[in-house]
């Protein structure tokens, strides 16, 4: 294969690609959208091969900035194009169809392979749906799960760590943002890392990011978190399971799926790779989330913590109430701002109790609490303000402003709010529409947008009180959110009969 000259072209697109003319690749014999390797002197990359006629010279390779960064050239250096090999690992994966279970070694060869840039993404896809469609027995998630925190960085910080993680499904889920402070309050180590949002409108780290920087590298976390006894902080920078964030880049949130073998692995590789000793494990279920039976969640609860047994962490598998999102306010600045009211003791009831029973496991798993106790020691930190200090002393040393009020967040300036057409009282909401009105406003690549909830389940409305305002930032999403809601219609609202069965004169027996 050929050497070429670089020139840097100005498109952004996630695919790695390199353009190259026509003539070129018909002198190399090297066909249009065929998979070549890239090499420079410091890196190899693989890239997806487009033709052009005019865009590019003869003898050059078109690179984005992207791949320019990645391969440390600059443009007239010189790389080498050579055919891409495909991976025998590729060979494991298509079998995974056949029922086969993969070894030790074929999982350290898939996660390395997948890691060093040798799939394609529908090889990513290929692996990723192998999972959702097949599964993966409790030996294979294990081995994935070591195999993918050993590919990445490792953090230790020399005494005991705690962690809470969420498995996710319900939407407005920002207690982490209460556990934290309370926990770290107590002088418990609680270093979480979060992700972005994959099937809800807002992650931890992008509720975080409203209030704070959530971008650190592992020094800083190394040198910060043992100060200040908890962070909240986005983990796809730290490269701590690089197999993770490709998944979830390539697969997952495109196809906003979460497979279940990967969710776990997932989960314990950033686990092990944080150095996690004892972890309280949130998994709402009910209608609308990944866990939609108890059933479903008892058993993923077993599997979670023989899985930490196997690895070394102390799990707690806390089954949640998810029927419903958690509090009012759903999308990262709506989130940010019902986390703070509610650390001021002004908030919503239901993330005040959830967020004081997690982090009470914790206090019981730590000693500090005995059992069934630790959520009356979480509250006290919430009552006597403890907590809402330690969350502006953790908003501060990770950039933001520590006197920062819930009313100084901004929202969307275009909201419309949706009244109720009956009296009735709400014996439905659908989490799958409110995450899908949310969506379409913005949330929670435009941190403003969202859905705040003026009623929930089991109370009472009038007609023409507001049920729930949309917040976004242009026109046009607020109109397409309004419509998907009318659509989806979210509540259901029922008086207090629900239906009439008579016993009177069948219809026939009726004289006119």
């Amino acid at each position: 294969m050929p050497n070429m000259k670089t020139k840097q072209i100005d498109v952004n697109v996630d695919n790695n690609i390199v353009i190259i003319n026509e003539k070129t690749l018909d002198n190399e014999k090297i066909k249009h959208s065929s998979y070549v390797k890239i090499r420079s002197k410091d890196k190899e990359v693989l890239c997806q091969v487009v033709a052009t006629t005019s865009l590019i010279p003869e003898g050059y390779a078109g690179l984005t900035p992207k791949i320019i960064s990645e391969l440390k050239v600059k443009e007239e250096d010189v790389v080498n194009i050579f055919a891409r090999k495909i991976p025998l690992s590729i060979e494991y994966v298509k079998k995974k169809r056949m029922g086969t279970i993969w070894t030790e070694n074929q999982i350290r060869q898939i996660v390395n392979d997948i890691c060093a840039g040798q799939y394609t993404d529908l090889e990513i896809g290929m692996f990723t749906l192998s999972q959702y469609f097949i599964g993966l027995t409790m030996d294979e998630i294990a081995s994935l799960t070591k195999n993918m925190a050993e590919y990445g960085t490792t953090l230790q910080f020399g005494e005991p760590v705690y962690d809470k993680h969420s498995i996710g499904g319900v939407p407005g889920n920002k207690v982490s943002l209460l556990i934290v402070p309370i926990v770290a309050a107590a002088g418990l180590l609680i270093p979480k890392t979060s992700s972005r949002a994959i099937t809800s409108p807002s992650g931890t780290a992008d509720t975080m990011e409203v209030l704070a920087e959530v971008n650190f590298s592992a020094d800083e976390i190394l040198e910060i978190a043992p100060k200040v006894r908890g962070m909240l902080v986005w983990g796809g920078t730290l490269d701590l399971s690089p197999l993770d964030e490709i998944v979830i880049h390539k697969v997952e949130r495109p196809l906003s799926i979460d497979p279940h073998s990967q969710m776990l692995a997932s989960i314990f590789s950033k686990k092990i790779s944080t150095g996690v000793d004892y972890l309280v494990l949130d998994m709402p279920t009910g209608t609308g989330t990944k866990m939609p039976t108890r059933e479903d969640a008892i058993n993923y609860a077993h599997e979670a913590t023989e899985l930490g047994r196997r690895l070394g962490i102390r799990v707690e598998a806390a089954l949640s109430y998810g029927d419903q999102p958690v509090g009012r306010a759903i999308g990262p600045a709506l989130e940010a701002k019902e986390a703070l009211l509610t650390l001021e003791g002004k908030g919503s009831k239901s993330v005040l109790e959830k967020s004081i029973e997690l982090a009470g496991i914790l206090f019981e798993m730590a000693g500090l609490a005995p059992p069934t106790k630790g959520s009356e020691l979480a509250l006290k930190y919430i009552k006597s303000g403890k907590a809402k200090e330690k969350m502006e002393e953790i908003i501060g040393v990770q950039g933001g402003d520590p006197s920062i009020k819930p009313e100084d967040i901004p929202v969307g300036s275009k909201t419309q709010t949706i009244e109720s057409p009956h009296d009735g009282y709400i014996v439905k909401l659908s989490n799958s529409a409110v995450k899908k009105i949310a969506f379409t406003a913005g949330a929670p690549r435009h941190k403003e947008a969202g859905v705040y909830l003026h009623k929930k389940i089991g109370e009472f409305v009038r007609k023409g009180e507001p049920l729930y305002t949309v917040y976004a930032n242009s026109e046009g999403r607020l109109t397409d959110a309004v419509n998907v809601g009318a659509n989806l219609r979210p509540y259901s609202i029922e008086g207090m009969i629900i239906q009439r069965i008579s016993s009177g004169p069948r219809n026939q027996d009726i004289k006119e």
